[in-house]
């Protein structure tokens, strides 16, 4: 009994003496400083597709080998949907795809779907396709980096729909598309939202 007396004193004696603080000492010396993070960094493609009966109504762009794209990126095309000039300046306007049209027929959607390898934009539709074509569509196909976060470290929320507002935040290229006359859609109707 009276060891196990000492013992029960001993470790009440322990346990205070291990939860006792005194005062803070002088902090210790600065570390070396860490290798640098990775660069969050975006990637931007400019490509010109046709959708039409001949390519199946799809265009497949494939990223060069030599970008790092990881299956957590994220890939945004948007559409090239038209460009107004104003005091003498091209403005481009680009729309977040999936993009719907409606005509007579239907519903007409141009939408896309990725890969770490590329980049697919198609042409599907609540009816056949078999009189639809575009021809000489320009896209931009923006990789937005897994490790990036919009309310996180940068301090900033993104409307993804806005590309102007993409290109500002990953610090992408202010460059026009090459003019290539009126954009025009026949038969095809944009379905007001």
């Amino acid at each position: 009994m009276q060891a196990k007396t000492i013992l029960a004193f001993t470790a009440l004696l322990l346990f205070g003496l291990v939860s006792c603080q005194g005062p803070e000492g002088a902090p210790g010396p600065q570390g070396p400083e860490g290798p640098a993070g990775p660069e969050t960094l975006a990637l931007m493609y400019e490509v010109e597709f046709d959708l039409n009966a001949a390519n199946k109504w799809e265009s497949i762009y494939t990223f060069p080998a030599n970008d790092e794209i990881f299956t957590e990126d994220v890939a945004l095309v948007y559409l090239l949907w038209d460009q107004v000039t104003t005091n003498g300046q091209t403005r481009d306007i680009w729309r977040l795809m999936p993009v719907s049209f409606y005509n007579g027929s239907g519903t007409l959607s141009m939408n896309y779907d990725f890969t770490v390898d590329d980049v697919r934009i198609f042409a599907e539709a609540s009816y056949p396709l078999t009189n639809v074509s575009f021809t000489n569509e320009v896209a931009r196909i923006v990789i937005v980096p897994a490790d990036y976060s919009p309310n996180g470290r940068k301090g900033q929320t993104i409307d993804y729909t806005d590309y102007e507002q993409v290109r500002k935040a990953f610090n992408l290229p202010d460059t026009p598309v090459k003019s290539r006359g009126p954009i025009v859609r026949e038969s095809v109707n944009p379905i007001i939202r």
